[in-house]
């Protein structure tokens, strides 16, 4: 068993007990270290495979990318099944899609969220879990996009300036007291300046770093601000209101996207939306958000996108509408394809956020 590298989640133990008999430390340690493993090595792939196992949908993971995740496992404890253990591996997938979202360092971290969240499309699908992992990547989206939007702090870079340390240079000096030593003394003074100078260098990179991340967020927003007070939309080439309100959703989630720069976005897309003409309270169906915008449009969205039905199943039943023409021909087999109700509705305002969700999870992948 490898040594963990993290301490083990504080709510682990009984995530894991729906799928463990009684309390083997031993087995929950090394499950603990198996999903570890999973989480650092985490890709775009990896992530939409743990959706479709927390989720238990149709569409299967990549037998390659399910077999990686099994071994992760496999390597911290050789008991462990790699078949037949459906069950188990669920559970898991949900923890580690839980401690992903928590982790704040990597933007898979953000797609996770995001992913978790327009899978379950307004809870169209449900999750057999012992976390609600759905409000957990809500509340992930909104920590994330409140950090990305912290004002850096630079003031360290001068507070504790490298130190310039001549002690060798000197010793050598004394102990050589003739022009050569003095030669060697000069060589290692050099030698102590340019550590300096590289220390000072790299926290003065780090410092810009962090002050052109929080401007190019700052953009973000301020480009989002201009689009709502301009009251056009870009690609669809109208004015909010001139735009029929079973495509706003879609139009106007696609808008922001476009202008989305970090992921997740930031928390106040919700209230862009909103404002920009969105309810909360009046309910558009998928089939007629899907049917109503262009058909140009719609193309246009579709140009090399890589679709899931799993993590971003309104783009998959533009691809599925596409392929048949508007009406009800594609309906069906989106819906079997899914395991979504043919019928489900949604706000308009949470269609334009997921909508808007989905675009992010096509653009950044």
């Amino acid at each position: 068993m490898v040594a963990s590298a993290k301490p083990m989640h504080p709510d682990f133990a009984r995530w894991y007990s729906a799928v463990s008999f009684g309390d083997d430390a031993r087995r929950r340690q090394s499950r603990w270290d198996g999903l570890l493993k999973v989480v650092t090595n985490a890709n775009r792939e990896v992530v939409e495979a743990l959706v479709r196992l927390a989720y238990g949908t149709r569409a299967v993971p990549e037998r390659s990318i399910l077999q990686g995740i099994r071994q992760d496992f496999k390597d911290t404890d050789e008991t462990f099944e790699m078949v037949g253990n459906e069950r188990e591996l669920q559970v898991l997938a949900g923890a580690c899609l839980a401690v992903l979202m928590e982790d704040s360092c990597e933007e898979e971290g953000s797609a996770a969220a995001l992913a978790v969240t327009t899978a379950a499309l307004g809870r169209a699908r449900t999750l057999d879990l012992p976390m609600d992992l759905v409000d957990m990547a809500e509340s992930a989206i909104v920590r994330r996009a409140n950090e990305n939007r912290e004002r850096p702090s630079i003031g360290d870079l001068s507070s504790d300036p490298p130190k310039f340390d001549f002690e060798k240079s000197s010793a050598k000096v004394r102990e050589t007291p003739n022009w050569d030593g003095v030669a060697e003394g000069f060589a290692l003074a050099a030698d102590a300046v340019r550590t300096a100078m590289r220390t000072l260098a790299a926290r003065q990179t780090t410092a810009l770093s962090a002050a052109e991340a929080f401007i190019r967020v700052q953009d973000e927003e301020l480009q989002m601000l201009w689009w709502l007070m301009g009251g056009r939309c870009n690609d669809y080439d109208s004015t909010f209101d001139g735009i029929p309100v079973e495509v706003q959703s879609f139009v106007f989630g696609d808008d922001l996207a476009d202008a989305t720069t970090v992921l997740p976005g930031p928390s106040s897309i919700r209230a862009i939306l909103s404002r920009a003409g969105l309810k909360e309270r009046k309910k558009i169906s998928v089939v007629a958000a899907v049917n109503a915008p262009k058909t140009v449009w719609l193309k246009s969205l579709m140009n090399g996108a890589e679709v899931s039905s799993v993590s971003t199943p309104l783009h998959f039943a533009i691809q599925r509408q596409l392929e048949t023409g508007a009406g009800d021909a594609w309906v069906a087999g989106w819906a079997a394809s899914t395991g979504i109700d043919a019928t489900h509705s949604l706000p308009s305002l949470t269609l334009g956020e997921l909508f808007y969700r989905e675009r992010l999870l096509i653009l950044f992948g």
